[in-house]
């Protein structure tokens, strides 16, 4: 009896915090859900809103930053979820209108904000099972409702994990792959050519390398590239690197973007703004965390467990201006 008394107490607690998150939502007014603009030191986004005590990754405005995407993803489970600016406010989270069982993630939307590109587990067509590892969809926008999503087929997916699609203007799609094996991570591009996808292929060694390459950011115009990587010579957990095209087409050597964007945790999904004012990445995993200044009792854990900065994965952003700076120090 006792056990089922707490177990209702729990529910009830929850339940409060979420309404409270719930009520909360709709009085978040102004760009970028009404958060201050951060400077050149990454803060967390939306603090109790979108980085919560759940695992948040990869998100991504529309061109006109009335809608903002973001995933989730805790025990087996993964959404896309889109919060919209209606009447001046923002609204709850709500998941995509074809959802389903299998889950979506890595979501991006091309330049124009006019497809949606994102991965799934669910059965390619002409085949009812689920896969057991991740393709790239792509949905479009008519009437402002977003359509039923088509598989890009052979040419961009394979039979392994294909993972973090983005699209440049010219409608190339690169895109990180484990194609060559288990344990590999390469990044790829399937040019857009007459309207159709083309056979994918592997970047160059300026990008890839013997370790895992992945979630990579292209720039509209394909100027520069970010992606995330486990190399020897990061902070540790996987940090970003950037590389920027050179006039004759070919690559800067990749170069760790350093502190404060990377940390002894995990760095990855990185996804620029609107106007590229501000690039905004996922990050987890707390260093040397402070213990509390006082003994907490149970309410102070479930806070803590239900607040981002709790050893999951949050979304972050700061001023794209870093951009801008690694960019001179590379060409000097």
């Amino acid at each position: 009896m006792k056990k089922q008394i707490f177990v209702i107490c729990f529910l009830l607690v929850a339940g409060q915090i979420i309404h409270a998150q719930q009520s909360d939502f709709s009085k978040l007014t102004g760009a970028y859900l009404g958060q201050k603009p951060p400077g050149m030191t990454p803060e967390i986004f939306a603090p109790g809103f979108v980085s919560t005590g759940l695992s948040e990754l990869n998100s991504v405005f529309s061109p006109d930053g009335s809608e903002f995407y973001f995933c989730v993803r805790n025990l087996y489970a993964e959404a896309v979820f889109c919060v919209k600016n209606i009447n001046g406010e923002w609204t709850k989270p709500e998941r995509l209108p074809f959802a389903d069982q299998f889950g979506e993630i890595d979501v991006s939307l091309s330049p124009n904000g006019m497809r949606m590109f994102f991965c799934s587990k669910k059965s390619v067509p002409g085949d009812n099972k689920p896969k057991n590892d991740h393709d790239i969809w792509m949905s479009e926008k008519t009437d402002g409702m977003w359509t039923s999503p088509v598989h890009l087929g052979n040419a961009v997916n394979s039979d392994r994990e294909d993972f973090y699609p983005v699209s440049a203007k010219n409608g190339n799609l690169y895109f990180n792959s484990q194609r060559e094996g288990e344990g590999t991570n390469n990044i790829y591009v399937s040019r857009y050519v007459e309207g159709k996808y083309i056979q994918a292929e592997k970047l160059g060694i300026e990008i890839n390398s013997e370790y895992r390459e992945f979630d990579p950011y292209i720039a509209p115009d394909e100027s520069f590239i970010i992606f995330s990587s486990n190399r020897p010579d990061g902070f540790g957990g996987g940090d970003l690197y950037i590389s920027y095209k050179k006039e004759d087409g070919t690559w800067t050597t990749a170069q760790n973007m350093g502190e404060p964007i990377n940390s002894a945790g995990p760095e990855f999904c990185p996804m620029l703004s609107p106007g590229s004012k501000y690039l905004f990445f996922t990050s987890g995993g707390l260093t040397n965390p402070p213990l509390p200044k006082a003994v907490w009792n149970y309410e102070d854990f479930f806070e803590a467990h239900n607040s981002p900065a709790n050893n999951s994965t949050d979304i972050y952003w700061v001023d794209a201006k870093i951009i801008i700076d690694l960019k001179h120090e590379i060409f000097l």
